[in-house]
């Protein structure tokens, strides 16, 4: 009961601390008490504005990308979530660009109140100055000699780049909307164009917030762009990825039933995987399932094989097992001759070429595809569908169950196009093998 109480009151914190800093409910009572308060007061209170901007600005980020992280868990690996990452990061560029000119309206009303006071003291020779327009009234002309806001004079005073917001009329203007568009227009520009037309005074804090927003705008505009190619060229990827599945060559020779099986399975194991290749899409089947689906497409593979023919089902069955699928793309070099031959190739789809430049047999190879060029002694095969390659494996694996002393290819092999195929590994087939002469009680 007493951790029930706590999880309440933990989510009413939450949603008033979400309450606080999603609606601008600080601005409006700001700007309340800002309009009450007297003129000496008000020059602090338009300056400790900015800090509840700027901190609310952050909070905000931190909440909002704490809940951005929490959806990503359940979307991470769908197609969706790419879009998300880019709303997420368009999101914090234009939240920046708007504080940044809401940070720029209150320094401009603040800049404009330092302009007054300082033409007050100059003109009156008193101390302090009431601009309230609750306080009585008093002549105040001679502020638009002292701070001329229309034209532009830094003999007299320098208001660098607040002068566009005294010149433009909206600090004394009453319509919140042309405020809040102006400000973000003014924020946003000069995030994108890294604060390239603005002209500073020699005032340290506004030289500092320049600083700020032309690092900002390099910053967050370097990773909009770097994440928004990103994150495209991601989902361009995942979305073709389930094509690539289902046009697999394999996959088409499956059964309907067992094709239909495989699909139901596709959405789940989507969410599981960055990306639905082959391999992640035999890992993540269930086994029984997964065993099905090899055995379907790798049980006449293995049974082309000369060695093979004569094995019982649990054998084949536990080769089949064994069996990976494997993707070579064009003119890659699968073994070169002289190289310990680790796998046997079953080619699915596309071509391999083989060749040699000694005088020997052909080879272990089912293909009948064969050139000769006539002028010396190369011999070079190719390798289709059905095809395989490594048969001597399976002498090395049967004549002794501890030797490690590989056969080495007396061929270069070389995919012509990009090929899809199985591979079953030496060190499988050897344990496999093992396992059956123990069996037979071949082995002491």
């Amino acid at each position: 009961m007493h951790i029930g109480e706590n999880s309440h009151k933990n989510q009413w914190c939450f949603i008033i601390f979400d309450f606080l800093i999603f609606l601008p409910i600080t601005q409006m009572a700001g700007t309340l008490l800002i309009e009450t308060m007297g003129a000496p007061k008000f020059v602090d209170s338009v300056r400790s504005f900015k800090h509840v901007v700027f901190i609310q600005y952050v909070a905000r980020i931190i909440r909002i990308y704490a809940l951005f992280s929490t959806a990503m868990r359940s979307l991470r690996k769908h197609a969706t979530a790419t879009w998300a990452r880019f709303a997420f990061n368009l999101f914090v560029y234009l939240q920046a660009a708007n504080v940044f000119g809401g940070l720029w309206y209150f320094m401009a009303i603040e800049r404009q109140t330092e302009c007054w006071t300082k033409a007050c003291i100059n003109y009156t020779g008193r101390s302090h100055c009431s601009f309230n327009c609750h306080d009585n009234l008093e002549d105040y002309t001679f502020l638009n000699e002292f701070c001329p806001m229309k034209t532009r004079n830094a003999t007299i005073h320098d208001f660098g780049i607040f002068h566009g917001a005294l010149e433009s009329g909206i600090l004394e203007g009453k319509n919140f909307l042309q405020k809040i568009l102006h400000c973000f227009i003014w924020g946003l520009q000069n995030l994108s164009n890294l604060g390239h037309n603005l002209q500073t005074s020699g005032n340290v804090e506004e030289n500092i917030f320049v600083i700020l927003v032309v690092s900002s705008g390099f910053l967050l505009f370097a990773l909009l762009i770097g994440n928004m190619q990103r994150y495209l060229k991601l989902g361009k990827e995942m979305t073709l990825k389930p094509r690539e599945i289902e046009e697999w060559q394999p996959f088409q020779k499956l059964s309907k039933n067992l094709q239909q099986k495989v699909k139901k399975y596709k959405s789940y194991i989507r969410r599981k995987t960055d990306y639905i290749d082959v391999q992640n899409l035999l890992n993540n089947l269930p086994n029984e399932l997964r065993r099905e689906l090899k055995r379907e497409l790798c049980w006449n593979l293995l049974k082309k094989v000369q060695g093979f023919r004569k094995l019982n089902e649990v054998t084949l069955d536990a080769l089949c097992d064994c069996v990976k699928p494997t993707f070579f793309t064009e003119h890659t070099h699968l073994i070169r001759e002289g190289d310990p031959i680790d796998e046997m190739i079953f080619v699915v789809q596309g071509k391999l070429r083989t060749y040699t430049f000694k005088d020997i047999q052909s080879g272990s190879t089912s293909s009948d595809h064969k050139r000769y060029d006539g002028k010396n002694t190369r011999k070079e095969d190719l390798l289709q569908d059905g095809d395989f390659y490594g048969e001597e494996l399976i002498d090395w694996a049967l004549r002794d169950r501890f030797s490690f002393d590989i056969p080495k290819s007396n061929r270069t092999i070389q995919a012509l196009t990009n090929v899809d195929a199985f591979m079953l590994m030496a060190d499988d087939l050897k344990i496999v093998f093992n396992d059956m002469m123990n069996q037979l009680g071949l082995y002491d």
